[in-house]
């Protein structure tokens, strides 16, 4: 739900039916199961097979109403603008010595994970939050991919469509007095 700016707790899964009965419950309780006798449980077909217990009325009116406000957007513009400020910090953090920027795969999404040579992600995250600026540190879900590439862990700046031009250079220049702070 969250990635859809709608609330968190909540999301879809969506696939073949034929992956989907395939698949084993991973809770139990409620609309999930069909009969329980004293020797045997028959779980109920899916969608019913994984929503377990009561189900998250009011975030799934959430992720509705996100979803009905995404929808009546224009997609194009809302792409081209998070490119927009990616482009903006991409070329604005080229010039501040000791910063890494991973990934880098031209058309990429508006993700910045980076990293600042003799500074901790976490370090990093917080003295940007003293200036305002929200960022997230750490393995972002991705450990294998970290362990993978010799990196224990990254600072990550994410671009959204409420985030301004200004907002990006606001974020540059706590990224740069970060860097005095801690050379």
């Amino acid at each position: 739900g969250h990635k859809l700016y709608g609330p968190t707790g909540i999301g879809v899964l969506y696939g073949k039916k034929k992956k989907l009965e395939a698949l084993p419950p991973f809770e139990g309780g409620g609309e999930m199961i069909e009969t329980v006798t004293r020797d045997r449980i028959t779980y109920n077909a899916p969608p019913h097979r994984f929503e377990a217990g009561t189900p998250p009325i009011v975030e799934a009116i959430g992720l509705g109403a996100a979803i009905n406000w995404l929808e009546a957007l224009d997609r194009d513009a809302i792409h081209d603008h998070k490119q927009t400020l990616m482009a903006r910090a991409t070329e604005a953090l080229r010039s501040v010595n000791g910063l890494t920027i991973h990934g880098t795969a031209p058309g990429k999404g508006p993700v910045l994970s980076f990293s600042l040579q003799g500074a901790h992600p976490h370090d990093l995250a917080q003295i940007l939050d003293r200036h305002g600026v929200a960022i997230r540190a750490g393995h972002h879900c991705a450990q294998p991919l970290m362990s993978h590439l010799g990196v224990s862990a990254t600072a990550r700046a994410s671009f959204a469509l409420y985030n301004t031009l200004e907002e990006v250079d606001v974020f540059v220049e706590a990224l740069s007095k970060a860097r005095k702070m801690l050379s």
